[in-house]
């Protein structure tokens, strides 16, 4: 089959769509045997695919031309002539022909399902878009059983044409298993966007009152950039009583990412929801023992390797801190049981499962 893959977040961002549909390309063109050409802006000169393909923006002012979707991309489509194309950030593809078949991935409903953790006009914008979008979807792919769920919840006539196929995990992050015994330093660890839907409050909170309770004087991490609605957080960091032992990294390298995680005491991740949760995968690939939220699609990554609590409750995550600072025989099995639990988790049986449950079922309705 020839493939167009929508690749704007490639040039355009830089964490979970950008890390996800950057793997993707990589998966498929390696480890199946389709045609795989993405369109791209091509701003990003450092990253580079076979078979790219550039459709710039034709109102240059602008950062990202609404046009474009609509007008120079579909034109681009058109004229590869492909038997479907992959949309990874469920925006599109529009005005193509009935032939071309059209592949949507869904990584979360939250614009949707918590529409106060965004801007008001992205939320809109799905509320609009996304109805036709599925609707004229071939296939409807989200990345967790629990977004699957969500998806049905909201949208149940495309019951028949969806299939969940869980991403892997950069295997930069998978550390030989003698890493595992590297000597764990006196930090806890969490990464991620600084936005509400991360719920890092909760986790100054709760790293107050380990503090308090303990006589441990651990650090706290976050690595990650400054999101939307980010005003509560900083306002609770500035007052916290520990700030000074409190460290806001913002982007990391990859090298010092891995580093942190092999070496933090316990990687804690107190997100509302996720649609799968790429740090939990990638923390327990590199030893970090993990406190994990018990809510949406969280579970299904940290299967049975990870320490759930309450997503609402800082005193039980607290709780959770010291339990696992204080074990030394939890914490070494956390590691073991989390490290064989990443391994489910490979860019090559993404691209298995995806020729399998999703091009494989587009090309049998050719």
């Amino acid at each position: 089959m020839r493939i167009v893959i929508i690749a704007d977040s490639v040039d355009l961002q830089n964490a979970g769509i950008h890390v996800y549909t950057r793997s993707m390309i990589e998966a498929l063109q390696t480890y199946t045997s389709h045609e795989i050409i993405c369109i791209r802006q091509g701003k990003r000169q450092d990253i580079h695919f076979e078979n790219d393909v550039t459709v710039k923006p034709a109102l240059w002012l602008l950062e990202k031309d609404p046009l474009r979707v609509f007008w120079s991309m579909p034109r681009a489509i058109k004229k590869l002539k492909p038997d479907c194309v992959i949309e990874p950030a469920h925006f599109g593809p529009f005005n193509l022909p009935p032939h071309i078949k059209r592949v949507t991935i869904i990584h979360d409903l939250t614009p949707l399902a918590f529409p106060q953790w965004h801007h008001t006009f992205s939320s809109t914008l799905q509320k609009w878009f996304l109805p036709f979008i599925l609707k004229k979807a071939s296939m409807v792919v989200p990345n967790s059983k629990n977004t699957l769920n969500d998806l049905h919840q909201y949208f149940p006539q495309i019951r028949s044409k969806s299939e969940w196929v869980y991403p892997g995990i950069n295997p930069y992050y998978r550390i030989p298993e003698d890493g595992l015994l590297v000597e764990k330093q006196p930090y806890f660890l969490s990464v991620g966007t600084i936005e509400p839907r991360k719920n890092l409050v909760c986790l100054l909170k709760a790293y107050a009152l380990f503090r308090k309770n303990s006589q441990h004087n651990h650090r706290l991490i976050l690595v990650g950039p400054k999101g939307w609605k980010s005003d509560k957080f900083y306002q609770q960091l500035e007052e916290h009583p520990y700030r000074n032992d409190i460290e806001i990294k913002g982007y990391v390298s990859q090298n010092e990412l891995r580093d942190l995680y092999g070496k933090a005491s316990a990687f804690i991740y107190p997100s509302f929801y996720e649609g799968f949760g790429f740090p939990v995968a990638e923390a327990m690939a590199c030893g970090a023992p993990c406190i994990v939220s018990s809510s949406s699609s969280l579970p299904e990554v940290g299967g049975d390797a990870v320490l759930y609590f309450n997503p609402e409750s800082p005193d039980e995550l607290s709780q959770k801190m010291q339990q696992l600072v204080n074990d030394k025989t939890l914490c070494k099995t956390l590691i073991e049981k989390g490290y064989r639990q990443a391994q489910k988790f490979s860019w090559t049986e993404f691209a298995s499962s995806f020729d399998t449950k999703v091009l494989q079922n587009i090309k049998k309705d050719k």
